[in-house]
């Protein structure tokens, strides 16, 4: 075998595998992707029951939670990764959860 074709053999190679590699990426992206939601609604959860309990006012435990679920991206390098905007809505959905879970 010659070098012209091990180049057509490795440019033919190349050529059949960079679809699967493509889409093995794009899949292994989006589990890691679903991984760090799913751990940011746990953590949501979390400081919600944690801190509903507290003596704190309304606006006060809601910022406590993001504070803590903040705490908790930054020491799982995960910060910079959801907005400020996110971690509200998300705390306020913990926060909706967690009254649906108690009134019944």
């Amino acid at each position: 075998m010659n070098l012209t074709d091990t180049l057509v053999l490795s440019v033919t190679l190349l050529a059949i595998a960079a679809p699967a590699e493509h889409a093995l990426i794009r899949w292994l992206r989006t589990k890691t992707k679903n991984g760090n939601v799913q751990l940011l609604l746990t953590w949501a959860d979390q400081a919600v029951a944690l801190i509903e309990k507290s003596d704190l006012a309304g606006t006060q435990k809601k910022q406590q939670a993001i504070d803590f679920v903040s705490q908790r991206l930054v020491a799982n390098k995960l910060a910079g990764k959801f907005s400020q905007e996110q971690l509200s809505a998300v705390i306020e959905q913990a926060v909706a959860q967690l009254n649906a879970t108690t009134t019944k």
